[in-house]
């Protein structure tokens, strides 16, 4: 027989992909090999099931002699090559001349790509192969080497028959140090990545009797490891994309470090990727039955697949388009990854329903106390909320509450336009009633959910209030602009701000309803304000109505102007515009005397002396400031804690001064009943 290869097999164990985290797969693909060999010299009434048989040798770094004689675990010492030894039909003239093939399709139709032995190449130096087979009811023998040289195959002979009649060995030899470092040394991890990889073999009992040992004889028999660790409850799904089946095995397995999902050809594990990204309440631990403790294992197999293995047998001849049309009856493995999901989720629905169920009880309480505002949603979107990532921390929780609900939100909005296209009588169909009474039902709700969230807000602003007026670690107290803030945005306009970001209710709730509001800006840069002044007030605000009436047509427009000082503040001093906040703030009210004032409609109006104009300062009274409210005649309110004062001689003018502490209570007090309701 002619051994010279077709083509240079050192350009094709050089073009040959293996990523340096899969040392294991030459030892997958010798083995795989020695099963079609089984599998083969069966079909030929050779052998029988029960007889055959692979044998896995692990040579490790030591004398060889030292190492066969040790009782312990041989572990701890490094492999350095692998002795696959089967009995199955042998490397006869047909299976010898595929070999020497580069390119060979002898194997093609159960899954043989022809290159399985260039993937060995890749992390070992070199082959040996030993075989013997029957020709003619006679034992023939070979005997040669495999290296990744031009010329590749070595050293041929025809060795001793001794007695065997048939099978192969084969030496993975000597490993190449950068995949060796990948390389587990243990024995029974190195069985179980078998197990796996071939566990469809093991599930459909295809598989050969497989043991794997140590030089000193310590051995784990694959089938034995299969119906321990690995055969426990095997679940099955089907599904179909097109006019392609696909087949699904769910099992369980205590040898993995995590849930996986596995995409196969021909019986064998080509792809595996987390199934936690893809199922998040499977968690990251093992599940615990009983005294067992596992991870599931998934296995998805089909004809396609087989069809399409790439050939170094790591990837699919697909794409895998997470983007894909999901409409398209084009296969790509996006597509067969959701499908397969979804028959995983069918498996595991008594687990995964419990899991969930226990998710959304312990969300309960955080959205009842803490996020009231997302009560509804456990009413209208409680399939997603029980599909939320475990675990999440309220803030975490919050934002996805959020994004379920502006779905919904959007939903609902979509509803409502279809039901105005449909232009019915709501009582003229039975469908369209339904439809009706749903939609009133889900846009009552939002607006509960727009008011709880609006009450959270307004707790959350009274804290954070709380929090900036008490002095920090060092002693000091927060600057007015950062507390102006929290009011309403510094140096911006009412055009700017909604109305519910504005948080001006903390000083009263009517000043929410104004014409417009100046932050920070000078008489001169607000556009409604007929004035050259350079001055600024802290907030200017204009109401074209009596500020502080419900009747719309009262007689009398007014500002109300509001000014904030530092907490604690106590430098004050009379008759210094830039020291005394009264002084300050009646300036501006002179400043705006016979001005001009533009109204909604565009209209100008004149501000005069019967101009009703309502001053708020907001600080602390320290004995400074209580020097000068009691030296210009302002009384305290009723409740002792601030400071008022009317003027009516040369303009109509309320003046209030409020410590930050009545500012607190007052809107803790108004507000009281609402954060009572929400129960936060």
């Amino acid at each position: 027989m002619d051994y010279t290869p077709t083509s240079n097999i050192a350009n094709k164990v050089r073009n040959t992909r293996l990523p340096r985290t899969q040392p294991l797969l030459p030892l997958f693909e010798i083995v795989s090999n020695s099963i079609h060999s089984i599998e083969e010299a069966q079909a030929k009434g050779i052998i029988e099931s029960k007889d055959a048989r692979i044998v896995i040798d692990c040579i490790r770094n030591g004398d060889q002699k030292i190492l066969s004689g040790v009782t312990g675990n041989l572990d701890q010492y490094p492999i350095h090559s692998f002795i696959i030894t089967d009995n199955g039909i042998g490397l006869n003239e047909v299976n010898l001349k595929s070999f020497i093939e580069a390119d060979t399709d002898h194997k093609i139709e159960i899954g043989g790509k022809g290159v399985g032995r260039f993937v060995c190449l890749k992390a070992f130096k070199e082959l040996n192969i030993k075989s013997f087979y029957k020709k003619d009811n006679e034992i023939k023998s070979i005997q040669f080497n495999f290296r990744p040289t031009k010329e590749g195959f070595h050293d041929f002979s025809n060795p001793e028959i001794n007695g065997v009649a048939h099978g192969t060995s084969i030496t993975l030899n000597t490993i190449k140090d950068e995949y060796q470092k990948k390389l587990p040394n243990e024995i029974r991890a190195i069985a179980s990545e078998l197990v796996s990889h071939f566990q469809l073999y093991f599930i459909n009992s295809y598989a050969p009797n497989i043991i794997i040992r140590n030089q000193n004889n310590e051995q784990i028999e694959l089938q034995t490891l299969f119906k321990s660790d690995f055969k426990k409850d095997v679940k099955t799904g089907h599904f179909v994309i097109g006019e392609q089946a696909f087949k699904v095995f769910l099992t369980k397995s205590d040898e993995y470090q995590s849930h996986k999902l596995h995409f196969c050809a021909h019986n064998r594990s080509v792809i595996t990727e987390g199934l936690f990204s893809r199922i998040i309440d499977l968690g990251r631990k093992p599940i615990t039955e009983g005294n067992y403790t596992f991870y599931y294992q998934a296995h998805v197999v089909s004809s396609i697949l087989d069809e399409n293995v790439d050939t170094e047998r790591i990837g699919f001849n697909f794409p895998d388009d997470e983007d894909e049309d999901e409409e398209t009856i084009d296969i790509n493995l996006a597509k067969i990854r959701r499908n397969s999901i979804n028959v995983i989720e069918h498996l595991l629905t008594d687990y995964l329903g419990n899991a969930r169920t226990l998710k959304v009880e312990s969300y309960k309480p955080i959205i009842f106390d803490s996020l009231p505002q997302y009560r509804s949603l456990l009413k209208y979107k409680e399939k997603e909320i029980r599909n939320l990532p475990p675990n999440l921390k309220e803030e975490e929780l919050d934002l996805e509450l959020y994004k379920l609900e502006s779905e919904w939100r959007l939903e609902v909005k979509k509803e409502k336009l279809t039901l105005l296209a449909e232009n019915k009588d709501v009582t003229s169909t039975e469908e369209y009633q339904l439809k009706y009474e749903k939609f009133i039902s889900e846009f009552n709700d939002i607006g509960k959910s727009d008011l709880a969230r609006y009450v959270v807000h307004r707790k959350t602003i009274i804290e954070l209030l709380e929090i900036l007026i008490e002095s920090g670690d060092s002693g000091k107290f927060e600057n007015e602009d950062l507390i102006h803030s929290v009011f309403f945005p510094i140096r911006s306009n009412s055009d700017e701000v909604p109305y519910d970001k504005q948080n001006l209710w903390l000083i009263d709730e009517r000043l929410t309803y104004h014409s417009f509001l100046a932050s920070d800006k000078t008489f001169k840069k607000v556009p409604q304000v007929s004035s050259d002044s350079n001055e600024r007030t802290d907030l200017l605000i204009y109401n074209e109505a009596f500020a502080f009436t419900e009747n719309k047509a009262g007689p009398h427009n007014s500002f109300t102007i509001v000014e904030f000082k530092k907490p604690e503040r106590d430098d004050y001093q009379d008759y210094d515009e830039n020291r005394n906040p009264i002084e300050q703030a009646e300036k501006y009210i002179e400043q705006l005397l016979d001005g001009k004032v533009k109204g909604r409609n565009g209209r100008q109006v004149e501000v005069t002396k019967s101009t009703p104009f309502y001053v708020y300062i907001i600080c602390d009274i320290r004995p400074s400031l209580k020097k000068i409210l009691e030296r210009r005649e302002f009384e305290t309110t009723p409740d002792g804690k601030g400071w008022f004062r009317v003027k009516s001689k040369h303009y109509s003018a309320y003046i209030e001064v409020l410590p930050f502490e009545k500012v607190l209570d007052d809107a803790k007090k108004r507000n009281r009943i609402l954060f009572e309701k929400l129960k936060i």
